[in-house]
């Protein structure tokens, strides 16, 4: 080593490498020249200290390496170095570091190494204390340290200068935003957080599920996996679980379909990319991920989307080549065909020349969450919403203090009835890395009049079950395409569905082994969220073990979600707007707009939904008020395949069985509980009989007039029916008699069905062997006829 050399140029140079941007080559030769001279500063630092500081600085300034260098000259100031320049470099460390934890730990150190006013110290302190009493929402101190900063940088610092006014315009938001404070409590997601990273939560819209991104570390490796929980009955998470997967690179949540039988996961790929891929919910589990085709995903970046109610548009991320910086938002129309069409940037309004990301679409279509580092943030990410209104993306507004903060706030999603809303954030007091927070939002902003469908659809004679269904929703006055189509769950035959108000809706369902079946559904004129528990029950008829129809029942009971027990201004303006004009609900936010009536504004776009699975709903003791419920049947004779009726809805014809008026039904079962008797009663007291010859089948001729006579009160009288009951002796193999009995009762059957009389007039079994102890031989092989009336 040379003696006696200065060494306050070399400390100047070394300092001078730390801030320019060289190439490796020359930082690594200069930095050569300055190790053969000496380590600079070696007189601050002693012995084993001096070393520890030498190895600290050479991954500081050589290969600006933090997190190598921060355990190096934290040890050494535990170690009594006083240094100003030491505890700066540690605080820059620290400052740099990913965990916001460790970030807010810079403060003492660069605190420290200001008072001291060392000659040493670079003009950065400054920065990074504005950075770091920022990220504390210390924000006065955060100004002072920035304009510091400012007054030192010289006019051509136009790259520098733009990024610190960019600091202090965050700042400034940050007072503001922090000054207009709502009242809303944020909650750490206890059950779900780590000291790891959870990220990017996805609900479903009964908030059944939730399924988010979890960072875990595994034998040294960072990995990336999709966890699931779901709520019980009694509104407790289960614990997470990981979603097994096939993929071959990192993976993570990026959307889901508000029933959550579809989600939307992000794949990485080489080079910064990656895209987006889906998979389905299947009564074997999730399937193996299917891309979303070239139209939305390309050789940049794709991150996260949402798709509408009607799963007819998706809005997703991307950074391609033709946004205005960064990651943009995007939209895209489902085709004809399936597939999406060409995207569509949501252009200046929404996208800047920094980052937006996370798009979640709310389920009225026309609200837009996302976030954002640019525009009017506290800092880094912050969460906000805009609106579709007049053909046109209305300016974004900031969600505020405390949903936002100095610190990255992101992947804002909503549960169904607007109360809860899920979001990722590194800010203080998490337990590591980002963690999944929630909030309750206010009552004024939690209700919009919408109607979410949560239903069943089962299937059976005796035990329904859940059996494959699709469901098609038509609007009727509208004639609109199929755009909503839904599957109910496999394992449980739930589904959900989101409809606007004062519509009229045919269920268009497709069960298997069933007619394709129509059910109307009304949504009323409402000014408030609803929330209509639907039970379809299918159930086939048989006569004699053969199928010749089906029988649905359908039970709606509507509960009104929102609570009316004050009338106030805003609630009355938009029952005014609801009665006088448009049953459109975005018409009426439109009307709203014009009339610059802000509270009604906000109220209407409030968000909404409610919590309650429709397992736990008790039809049998629902207000009478409040339950629709009838059934109606469907005999193939009258309505088979030959029968069914063609529905045009827009360019497409749909073939099904006549469509079931559930409301008008209820009402006409309800008031006709007893039909009109305008018939002799006496004719349902007599029993005719036709008897058989051993081991035949075939009706004698004799018995022609008897069967005429009851066809005949048939033909009379509408309301009534016949009752056919077969019998079989009992003497001989059992299984031959029911059969035996059963033709029998078939025979009388038929004469009358040939007769015009339909199925649905007609009711058949054959009981076996007569079981009585004594009856002549003859008496067992009968068919019994009765009329009976079909209304009671």
């Amino acid at each position: 080593m040379i003696v006696g050399i200065d060494r306050k140029p070399l400390n100047m140079l070394y300092n001078l490498i730390q801030l320019q941007n060289w190439p490796l080559a020359l930082r690594c030769g200069i930095l050569a020249l300055v190790l053969l001279v000496g380590s600079p500063d070696k007189s601050m630092a002693q012995g084993s200290d001096g070393a520890l500081v030498d190895r600290a600085n050479k991954f500081f300034l050589l290969a600006k390496n933090y997190e190598a260098a921060l355990p190096l000259y934290q040890q050494a100031v535990d170690n009594g170095v006083a240094e100003p320049l030491v505890h700066y470099r540690l605080g820059v460390c620290y400052a740099e570091s990913a965990d916001l934890q460790n970030q807010l730990k810079a403060l003492s150190y660069l605190n420290y190494a200001q008072q001291q006013a060392s000659a040493d110290i670079p003009q950065e302190l400054s920065y990074y204390l504005g950075k770091t009493y920022h990220r504390d929402i210390q924000i006065q101190e955060a100004i002072k340290a920035y304009e510091s900063y400012k007054k030192g940088l010289k006019a051509d610092d136009k790259q520098v200068l733009a990024d610190v006014n960019r600091q202090l315009k965050m700042c400034t938001n940050a007072l503001f935003l922090i000054g207009e404070k709502k009242s809303i409590v944020i909650n750490n997601f206890e059950a779900i957080n780590s000291e790891y990273t959870e990220y990017n939560p996805l609900i479903t819209a009964d908030e059944g599920m939730l399924a988010y991104t979890a960072v875990r570390e595994k034998k040294g490796k960072i990995t990336e996996q999709i966890f699931i929980a779901k709520k019980s009955k009694g509104g407790q998470w289960s614990t997470p679980q990981a979603l097994s997967i096939k993929a071959n690179a990192p993976l993570g949540t990026a959307g889901i379909s508000p029933d959550g039988q579809e989600m939307m996961v992000f794949i990485g790929g080489d080079n910064n990319s990656g895209s987006i891929y889906r998979i389905e919910h299947t009564a074997k589990g999730w399937s193996n991920p299917v891309t979303l085709g070239k139209t939305i995903n390309s050789r940049y970046l794709e991150t996260t989307a949402s798709i509408t109610p009607n799963r007819k548009t998706i809005y997703f991320a991307s950074n391609r080549k033709d946004g205005y910086g960064g990651m943009d938002i995007y939209k895209a129309e489902r085709q004809p065909n399936g597939d999406w069409g060409k995207p569509e940037n949501l252009g200046p309004t929404v996208n800047t020349e920094h980052n937006e990301d996370a798009p979640f679409i709310h389920p009225d279509s026309r609200t837009l969450f996302f976030t954002s580092d640019g525009r009017n943030t506290m800092g880094g990410n912050d969460i906000f919403k805009t609106y579709f209104l007049a053909g046109e993306w209305q300016e974004p507004e900031n969600m505020g203090y405390p949903i936002n903060t100095p610190t990255d706030d992101n992947y804002f999603t909503l549960t169904a009835n607007g109360k809860m809303g899920y979001f990722s954030s590194e800010r203080k007091g998490g337990k590591g890395g980002q963690d999944i927070y929630y909030f309750e939002m206010p009552d004024h902003e939690a209700n919009i009049p919408l109607t979410l469908i949560k239903g069943r659809i089962l299937a059976g004679e005796t035990d329904p079950q859940p059996i494959p269904t699709v469901i098609k929703v038509v609007d009727v006055e509208a004639k609109q395409q199929l755009d909503y189509v839904y599957s109910p769950s496999a394992g449980s035959g739930n589904y959900l569905i989101i409809l606007p108000p004062g519509r009229n809706y045919d269920l268009i369902i497709e069960s298997e082994g069933y007619l394709p079946y129509t059910v109307n559904v009304n949504i009323p004129d409402q000014t408030n969220f609803y929330e209509l528990y639907q039970e379809i029950i299918l159930k086939p008829i048989k006569q004699f073990d053969v199928v010749v129809g089906q029988e649905i029942s359908v039970k709606n009971a509507f509960f009104d979600m929102h609570n009316t027990k004050e009338k106030s201004v805003r609630v009355a303006n938009e029952a005014m707007l609801v009665q006088n004009d448009s049953l459109d609900l975005f018409d009426m936010m439109e009307a709203i707009i014009a009339s610059n009536d802000g509270e009604a504004y906000d109220y209407l776009l409030g968000l909404m939904y409610k919590t309650n699975p429709i397992e736990d709903v008790n039809f049998d003791a629902i207000d009478a008020e409040k339950l629709e419920a009838a059934g109606v049947s469907y005999y193939y004779d009258e309505t088979g395949e030959d029968n069914l009726v063609a529905k045009k809805v827009g360019s497409e014809t749909v073939y099904t069985l006549p469509t079931f008026f559930v409301t008008e039904e209820a009402i006409k079962q309800k008031e006709q509980k007893v039909a009109n008797a305008n018939y002799d009663p006496s004719l349902l007291k007599e029993t005719h009989k036709v008897y058989f010859s051993v081991g035949e089948s075939q009706i004698e001729e004799s018995y022609n007039k008897i069967l005429s006579k009851v066809l005949k009160s048939l033909k009379e009288h509408q309301s009534l029916g016949i009752e056919i009951t077969g019998y079989a002796s009992p003497d001989g193999d059992a299984a031959a008699n029911e059969k035996l009995s059963n033709e029998r009762a078939i025979e009388v059957l038929n004469f009358f069905n040939q007769q015009g009389v339909v199925r649905r007039r007609i009711l058949a079994r054959g009981q076996g062997a007569t079981k009585a102890a004594k009856i002549s031989p003859e008496e067992s092989r009968r068919v019994e006829i009765r009329l009976v009336d079909l209304n009671q």
